[in-house]
């Protein structure tokens, strides 16, 4: 056995060898699950985010609301859960690349540098924890392969979509030891087959109908097979003769100059003779040719299917930078951020108007930005969660100035850019400690009403007192109930309101309370997350028996 050979080694021998093993690198879907803090975090405290009110901004009441989110992404996202839960369309991430390059991954405090025998293992236990949703990632070759297998490991092989390479850059390269490395990965998976990918869509180009006839338009396409499965062998009925204009009896020929095929059967043949959709021509040695007519329609949509490289497609990180240095009025404000277009891409192949959009590793906010061009573009009303620490300050210093130049408009040397109207949250995570005493009582009682109001966008107060709150959007409205001998009193009050309703009711037993509501259409009774009904019942020192 190999470890046969350790039997005699001494002590030095020993932890020599033990050095050696931990700096080499390991390989494939195994590694060593590392613990975080701010997963640990997670046991002994309820995360709960806190509203920083004076970044809030608020141009129409009307629209929706955007939400940026200070602090580690762990934590927003296990806020998110239940305040999101199956509410997000579409998760765009360009997550740490792990290259060993200074300052680029921290794992529980501490930067994870290129002589870390562990850093794959790290990256690996970071991500695995945060990979939850459908997703498209943004990824380079140093973790390609694990971020794959990864990925395949928890959406399951038979969702991923596909791999697309994003052209980054082009020119320069002096830096890189091999290659002239130009690209980059995108990958994208999908939760279910309820995914659909949007072809662009066209009308057919009349320009490209050359010829004309008694009725209409057309153009042309050879009736003989070419390509691949031409020739005879390959389909022997369809190798029959048809009549030329002179009655003369034409075989289809192959490109090899050999017997070949018709691309269509004799009964579609004999109608397109009939109905006069073969155009004969002759050839430079004077041998007819068969072709079948096809006839311009105005209505007619042709489907593009994108490529899977990225050329010209979309721009590169240079585009990124700019973008900033416009916003910000001077460079390096972030490194290698994602152009807008590359997300915008992302945007018009996968959303609908009202679609919300998150990304977890929001960085500069390109993603948000993205996001408000691509309404101004189609009248939409995405929304974007951003979720970003504030590692030397990006979220506070970046992302979030970024987020309100845009909605408020801005002027670079170059030009102004109109304000892109829509409204913004600010919240930072925080924490209530698995205790029971009044002032966390009253703590879960506060935040727990703002993540519902995170949860159904409603955010405008209409009522508050210490039995029921009350808030509203538009015509939906909200009302979080403290005390379930109150809901007498809150049949009384919906009665006096026109719109949506949806009510959540804190109860430390197992009602549901649907049946007291049986009789109002515009009302629906919400179960309280899970995870908030079960720490509600943990703090005010109750038996959990969901």
């Amino acid at each position: 056995m190999q470890i046969d050979k350790y039997n005699n080694f001494s002590k030095k021998e020993l932890i020599d060898e033990i050095t050696k093993l931990k700096k080499r690198k390991k390989f494939g879907l195994v590694w060593e699950d590392k613990k975080e803090k701010v997963i640990e975090d997670c046991k002994n405290n309820f995360p709960i985010l806190d509203e920083i009110k004076k970044k809030e901004i608020i141009k129409d009441q009307k629209l929706n609301h955007n939400i940026i989110i200070e602090g580690d992404n762990y934590h927003s996202l296990s806020v998110l859960n239940y305040t999101h839960f199956e509410k997000v369309d579409l998760i765009y991430i360009d997550p740490p690349y792990n290259t060993g390059k200074s300052k680029e991954f921290k794992f529980n405090d501490k930067w994870v540098d290129v002589n870390d025998g562990y850093k794959h293992s790290k990256w690996l236990s970071f991500m695995n924890k945060r990979l939850v949703l459908a997703i498209i990632l943004s990824i380079d070759n140093n973790e390609f392969y694990n971020l794959k297998n990864l990925c395949d490991h928890i959406f399951k092989e038979n969702n991923f979509v596909g791999s697309l390479i994003w052209r980054k850059k082009e020119g320069g390269g002096q830096t890189d030891d091999y290659f002239v490395t130009e690209h980059e990965y995108v990958l994208i998976y999908q939760k279910s087959n309820l995914f659909k990918w949007k072809d662009e869509i066209i009308l057919e180009d009349e320009k490209k109908y050359t010829k004309k006839d008694e009725l209409g338009k057309f153009v042309t396409i050879n009736l003989a097979k070419w390509g691949a499965g031409s020739r005879k062998e390959d389909r022997p009925t369809m190798h029959y003769p048809i009549k030329s204009p002179d009655e003369k009896r034409i075989f289809p020929v192959a490109p090899d100059g050999n017997d070949g095929r018709w691309r269509v059967g004799k009964k579609r043949m004999d109608y397109l003779k009939d109905n006069n959709l073969i155009h004969w021509s002759k050839n430079s040695e004077n041998n007819w040719i068969a072709k079948e007519k096809i006839y311009f329609d105005a209505n007619k949509e042709i489907k593009i299917k994108e490529r899977s490289i990225l050329y010209d497609v979309v721009g590169g990180t240079a585009e990124g930078t700019n973008e900033l240095t416009e916003i910000f009025g001077k460079k390096d404000i972030f490194e290698n951020p994602k152009p807008t277009s590359l997300i915008e891409f992302f945007l018009k192949h996968t959303t609908e108007q009202n679609s919300t959009i998150l990304d977890f590793f929001a960085g500069s906010g390109s993603t948000g930005h993205a996001v408000l061009k691509y309404n101004s573009l189609d009248n939409g009303l995405r929304k974007f969660i951003l979720c970003t620490n504030n590692e030397d300050s990006i979220c506070d210093k970046v992302c979030y100035p970024r987020i309100s130049k845009t909605i408020n408009g801005y002027k670079s040397k170059k030009r102004s850019y109109k304000s892109l109207i829509s409204n913004l949250k600010y919240f930072k995570t925080s924490f209530i400690p698995f205790s029971d005493n009044d002032k966390n009582k009253l703590l879960l009682t506060q935040r727990v009403t703002e993540m519902l109001c995170i949860k159904e966008n409603t955010f405008q107060e209409v009522a508050n007192n210490s039995k029921y709150k009350i808030f509203k959007h538009n015509n939906n409205f909200t009302i979080i109930v403290y005390d379930q001998l109150f809901i007498d009193e809150i049949k009384k009050v919906i009665k006096k309101i026109i719109g949506d309703i949806k009510i959540y009711i804190f109860s430390l037993g197992n009602d549901t309370f649907e049946e007291e509501f049986d009789n109002y259409e515009n009302v629906s009774v919400e179960p309280v997350p899970q995870p908030i009904i079960s720490t509600y019942k943990r703090i005010f020192n109750q038996q959990d028996d969901t």
